[in-house]
């Protein structure tokens, strides 16, 4: 069956899983730097005058569409956002798919990345999920896997990386370029591309490419075009998906968030098709810790089912619990002698 950008999850052993994470705590407990306690990635307040985690993440981001930007990735837990992180994030999900066709789908999922400083102040542990292609279009599926990645460079606007991933399908070597950077006063653009190689599927490239614009000072817009085309993908598999975010009490030590979002996917081969219409919103906030959060994620899709002319309505409900837990690798405060 051909590859598409939206097949069933294949899970990471939990044996492999812990001895990646025993080799990440192993090397940074050797390492010189010692790690301050955990804290939650959570945005400041968006007022503070003094340096802030925009000008620690991201030394180039100097205008305030990019500093937008950059605060929903943060808040949302944009993929691409967390594994390029100047410190270690991990977001811990409990995850609850439930959908009108096929009913619940509850899992425990892992992302973002853990440094591993002993070895390399270059590379990282990632847990990611790539995105997969179901056989039922618009029933998002996410491939776990785990890996490492290594910076090649980091140019501000500029970076490039040697990457290595592995689930049950086996190993995954890949490279990944990405340029970001501001076009005017109010817009932004991140190109991503990304090649890789799989067993079953040879080789593949997957392109993305964001523009975000910025509306007042709370509220942001993106259009996302993704495309993934290889040897055993149908022509080439696309998505092409319109969101607006908007923050509330963003100066607030309890944020919360909105996404109302509308995408369409489909493939070019062997006609050009389009498999999917999806409409939906996300609200996501804080609760009761700085490091814990919880997201409701309500959608309408009108796919085209296998084998079949005709589409079909189906309602989804996303539930998510996350945990997130973030560490700086710096060095502590010297101590007064005379305490």
């Amino acid at each position: 069956m051909a590859r598409s950008v939206l097949a069933k999850p294949a899970a990471v052993s939990a044996p492999v899983v812990a001895a990646l994470l025993a080799l990440a705590g192993g090397a940074a407990a050797d390492s010189n730097e010692s790690l301050v306690g955990w804290t939650a990635p959570v945005p400041p307040d968006p007022n503070a005058t003094s340096s802030n985690w925009v000008d620690t993440g991201h030394a180039y981001v100097t205008h305030q569409a990019e500093a937008l930007t950059q605060w929903m990735d943060q808040f949302f837990g944009d993929s691409n956002y967390n594994l390029e992180q100047a410190e270690s994030l991990l977001r811990l999900q409990l995850v609850d798919n439930w959908t009108s066709a096929d009913g619940h789908d509850p899992k425990p999922r892992v992302r973002g990345k853990l440094q591993l400083p002993r070895i390399s102040r270059r590379l990282d542990l990632v847990f990611s999920d790539e995105e997969q292609d179901a056989e039922i279009p618009g029933d998002d599926r996410l491939d776990e896997e785990v890996g490492l990645q290594y910076r090649v460079s980091d140019k501000g606007r500029s970076r490039f990386d040697f990457t290595l991933s592995a689930n049950t399908g086996g190993l995954k070597p890949g490279v990944k370029y990405r340029n970001q950077g501001p076009w005017a006063e109010d817009l932004n653009y991140r190109f991503i591309q990304r090649l890789q190689h799989e067993s079953d599927e040879g080789f593949y490239a997957t392109s993305q490419f964001d523009i975000n614009y910025r509306q007042g000072d709370n509220a942001i817009w993106r259009w996302t075009q993704r495309a993934v085309y290889g040897e055993e993908t149908e022509g080439a598999e696309w998505r092409s998906r319109l969101a607006m975010r908007r923050r509330y009490r963003a100066a607030t030590s309890r944020p919360v968030a909105v996404e109302y979002f509308g995408a369409v996917d489909g493939v070019t081969d062997p006609e050009s098709e389009v498999r999917n219409y999806r409409l939906g919103f996300v609200l996501r906030r804080q609760l009761w810790r700085p490091y814990l959060f919880m997201e409701v994620e309500p959608s309408y899709n009108w796919r085209l089912q296998p084998d079949d002319v005709r589409r079909k309505g189906v309602l989804g409900l996303v539930l998510r619990l996350e945990f997130a837990l973030q560490r700086d690798l710096a060095r502590p405060p010297a101590q007064d002698p005379a305490t």
